[in-house]
């Protein structure tokens, strides 16, 4: 851990992939947070879990105006969402405890529906400004996320519109929306070598810098670097793609497999 944080430590914003609900890559997120906490850096996370408008609320947490517990009830973790609140707190914990801040990013449900579906006249000028500025033709990023749109075969027929590319609409949407999240937060946060900005989400929108990362460099100069995780097959060797990201976590486990 000790040798990562040695070769990272000199980038402003870190991007970290996340294989959700596994536990050993949030405690790997949380050891990584905690040895930065040591070396005194100001730690700021953008989570993928959060929107903006939830930044007051992650401000009050962070100020320890309530515990983990209070800050669970207060954003609804249970109805929001089915991955397990323990693996996530942990994290939220290190920056808490390193004196660090929270930032939400990503877009709420309702509007990613709005642009997943279209509904232009329910869209603000502004929805629809960000609606025709995603860029979806990147073709390197088309061919790392159309293997997992495979499910789109098999779901019924609800719009006129392909599967596949409502699908990779929304992928987009998310990619974009967090990364023009991020430039913001960068350019709030990032004022001396000792401010840091972890970008934690999900590892497809992080690996082969493609998703958050591509769209983050578009907006901003910093200089980035990315983390994500491999998990480790016991009947099969080990592969991993070179341009996975700058440095990969490996890991075996006996947990479900995730996504």
């Amino acid at each position: 851990m000790q040798e990562l944080v040695n070769q990272v430590e000199h980038y402003p914003v870190i991007f970290v992939g996340d294989h959700h609900n596994t536990e050993k890559t949030h405690k790997f997120f949380a050891e990584f947070i905690n040895e930065l906490g040591k070396k005194g850096y100001n730690l700021n996370l953008a989570n993928e879990w959060f929107t903006p408008s939830q930044d007051e609320l992650l401000n009050e947490y962070t100020d320890n105006k309530f515990n983990t517990a209070t800050f669970k009830e207060k954003v609804d973790w249970d109805k929001f969402s089915k991955y397990k609140w323990e693996y996530v707190s942990s994290l939220y914990e290190a920056i808490k405890n390193n004196g660090g801040k929270l930032y939400g990013m990503n877009i709420s449900k309702e509007d990613r529906a709005k642009i997943s579906l279209r509904e232009f006249d329910k869209m603000s000028q502004e929805e629809k400004d960000f609606y025709d500025n995603l860029d979806l033709n990147v073709t390197a990023h088309k061919q790392l996320i159309y293997p997992y749109l495979k499910h789109c075969d098999k779901m019924p027929q609800t719009t006129s519109e392909y599967c596949f590319d409502r699908m990779y609409r929304v992928q987009v949407t998310w990619d974009t929306y967090m990364a023009q999240n991020t430039a913001k937060i960068a350019n709030k946060v990032i004022k001396t070598p000792k401010d840091k900005l972890l970008v934690f989400a999900g590892a497809l929108h992080i690996e082969q810098s493609l998703g958050i990362p591509l769209r983050f460099s578009r907006l901003s100069n910093l200089p980035f670097i990315s983390i994500s995780n491999e998990k480790i097959e016991n009947d099969k060797d080990l592969k991993i793609d070179t341009n996975k990201a700058d440095f990969v976590y490996i890991y075996e486990s006996l947990e479900k497999k995730s996504k």
